[in-house]
């Protein structure tokens, strides 16, 4: 008798065991197949101006940086076209801008045979089982409005045929507030008193987040996207952002240098709106347009927090994947510029943060040049997902992301136009026009590429090395044709 009592408290504890067992699996991965869920977060036209990766001392982005310590940096990270529309088809597709034809703005997406025959990165994890929601800007804003309504989200906010939620635009004085006359959008300025955060359209995106987040509701696997549009002219935002860079504090970017261009020519001159510069410092509203973008990037970073800290509270914070990203990045006088269009350093370099539950070592830091284009093959890799066929032409970057001093021989590529390409390795940037003009730096004595050494005959085997990684094809602009590698 007293055997049989021992074996049955036996069976019971093992029995209760594989319960807690079972529960501990829920309750790790939420969901019956395990698979992760993702956190996707977008902003728009964020330079390197950010306290990881230390591209301006004045810049004040703790949640964004505490976030990097929580996972990977990539401080390497580059673009794979500097303009919103075929950077973001370019991740979404997993397709190079020379092999798609889709270089500029005005490229369509849907209307290019190579893209809309592509399975987009939203419908790859809706065809994998996810649920898949989005709000704000994650395609190019006439993309998603005009041509893709929606496809392949089963929600978007606020509606399947508008990316961005409405802001509240209230001011103190008509506009332009800057004073300055540059396009319909290029303006910058304070908000009126009585707007709050929450009035903005990027507040509202961030408000969206975090109640999917917190709700507690969201069907899992999901992949949640958050498109964040500041610091993307118009820059407008609170008085107190603002109130945290004194205009009398601000300084002009240490990349800047009056004679930088005297050693270029071509097409590169032409690129970038050239004109807006000048008429910025005609106006001597320099360093007020700096104040604006670092107080835009400063509320960005709180909307940042506000939508990372509500993942850490809900029930799915020990199993989801947050990958943030800049879409390119922005000039703020460097090379004369004011904006992004062109193919040097600062207008190409991204932020790239990976935190992935056991997988990245939190603070890790890799400065192995990588490119948005791999976004899509690592999520795939990391979600146990089978890519798409002869699609993808980025890198899977778990190797890196284990071992941040892996072996890692490639270059990265940015194009911004037909035929005119701009090569990083981890050293030097290459650049090569379709007027057939050439650029080279050399990072590690020149970070703000101020010394153009193309025509350094030393220099030849540098440059014969880094042309390897030109494309071998070069779709026409805008692939009517759709006769590249991925037309089907």
């Amino acid at each position: 008798m007293k055997a049989k009592k021992q074996t049955t408290i036996l069976f019971l504890a093992v029995s209760l065991l594989c319960v807690v067992g079972k529960t501990s699996e829920g309750k790790e991965s939420g969901r019956q197949d395990g698979k992760p869920n993702i956190l996707f977060i977008a902003i728009d036209d964020l330079n390197d101006w950010t306290g990881m990766l230390k591209g301006n001392p004045q810049a004040k982005t703790p949640h964004t940086d505490k976030l990097a310590s929580r996972g990977m940096v990539f401080t390497n990270a580059y673009c794979a076209a500097p303009a919103c529309g075929p950077s973001r088809s370019a991740i979404m597709s997993g397709i190079r801008p020379s092999t798609s034809g889709n270089y500029v703005n005005k490229n369509s997406l849907t209307k290019n045979p190579i893209l809309n025959n592509s399975v987009l990165l939203p419908e790859f994890f809706q065809q994998n089982g996810y649920y898949v929601c989005g709000a704000g800007k994650l395609f190019h804003g006439a993309h998603f409005r005009t041509e893709l309504k929606g496809r392949g989200f089963d929600e978007y906010y606020p509606s399947m045929k508008q990316d961005l939620p409405p802001w509240e635009m209230k001011f103190s004085k008509p506009q332009p507030l800057s004073g300055v006359k540059l396009s319909r959008y290029a303006d910058w300025g304070p908000y009126h008193p009585d707007v709050t955060i929450e009035d903005t359209c990027d507040g509202k995106t961030a408000k969206w987040a975090e109640e999917k987040l917190l709700g507690g509701e969201l069907k899992e696997p999901f992949f949640l996207g958050a498109g964040i549009f500041e610091p993307h002219l118009p820059n407008y935002t609170l008085q107190e952002y603002f109130d945290k860079f004194p205009l009398e504090d601000i300084k002009l970017p240490e990349g800047y240098k009056e004679d930088d261009l005297d050693d270029v020519s071509g097409v590169c001159l032409t690129m970038g709106h050239p004109g807006w510069y000048k008429k910025i410092v005609d106006a001597g509203q320099r360093k007020s347009a700096i104040q604006a973008y670092l107080a835009c990037t400063a509320m960005v970073d709180d909307l940042i927090g506000r939508i990372v800290g509500a993942l850490e509270k809900s029930k799915y914070a020990d199993n989801t994947i947050i990958v943030l990203w800049s879409d390119h990045g922005w000039q703020l006088g460097e090379k004369e510029r004011w904006t992004k269009f062109a193919l040097w350093e600062r207008a190409t370099k991204v932020n790239l943060v990976w935190v992935v539950p056991d997988v990245t070592k939190p603070g890790s830091i890799c400065d192995r040049p990588v490119n948005l284009l791999d976004i899509y093959p690592t999520l795939a890799s990391l979600t146990g997902c089978k890519p798409p066929e002869r699609q993808l032409e980025g890198n899977d970057l778990t190797v890196l992301m284990k071992n941040p001093e892996a072996s890692w021989d490639k270059t990265t590529l940015t194009a911004y136009g037909y035929k005119n390409y701009s090569i990083r390795s981890e050293r030097y940037r290459y650049i090569v026009y379709a007027d057939e003009t050439e650029e080279l730096y050399d990072h590690e004595k020149d970070k703000w590429e101020w010394h153009n050494l193309a025509k350094n005959p030393e220099c030849a085997h540098i440059i014969k090395e880094m042309r390897k990684g030109i494309p071998a094809h070069h779709e026409p602009t805008g692939a009517a044709s759709g006769s590249g590698r991925n037309a089907r």
